[in-house]
């Protein structure tokens, strides 16, 4: 969690590991502070994300300025069901919409969102595509995915409307009517 939060916030495998490092620190310093053990997770987190943004600072790159509970999203709760829910019926549209991708697109994308990022050369060597054209690609890729995701979304609504439809008349009665 957090080396994803870390890597979220575009630092390098290094930088990554050095938030990580002070993260698990200021866990052991404080973990005697800490009043509701259940919100530990929590407490990770945002602490990594302040570290992430100390990083960021320190190293000289620009860094957002604002109140932190702005740039502080709270974390989806994994105890509501309807969350997980939707969550999963999310990544099963995406997870479609990417099956509907060309071989060259799925693998190109793959490869981008391994965890670390590989870097283009590699990809480059992996794919057999000159490192240049590996951006324009991917933008065509990601375009074409949004694509089949907003025709995933239609056709979801559309389920939606029929499943309404057949809930309100009754499947006997919505049989009989396309029946004719």
């Amino acid at each position: 969690m957090i080396w994803a939060i870390a890597r979220g916030h575009r630092l390098s495998v290094a930088d990554c590991e050095d938030v990580s490092q002070t993260t698990w620190l200021r866990v052991i310093q404080h973990l005697g502070k800490l009043r509701d053990p259940e919100k530990l997770t929590q407490w990770i987190s945002v602490s990594a994300r302040r570290e992430s943004l100390k990083h960021i600072e320190k190293s000289g790159r620009s860094v957002p300025v604002g109140d932190s509970p702005v740039f502080d999203r709270p974390e989806p709760s994994e105890n509501r069901p309807e969350e997980a829910a939707l969550a999963k019926e999310r990544d099963n549209e995406v997870l479609l919409a990417y099956c509907g991708l060309s071989t060259k697109c799925q693998a190109l994308l793959g490869l981008l969102v391994t965890d670390p990022p590989m870097p283009y050369d590699e990809i480059s060597a992996t794919l057999g595509m000159p490192r240049g054209s590996i951006g324009p690609i991917r933008s065509r890729c990601l375009a074409h995915l949004e694509k089949l995701l907003q025709r995933e979304t239609e056709r979801s609504k559309q389920a939606a409307e029929l499943v309404n439809t057949i809930t309100r008349a009754g499947l006997r009665t919505y049989a009989l009517e396309q029946r004719h």
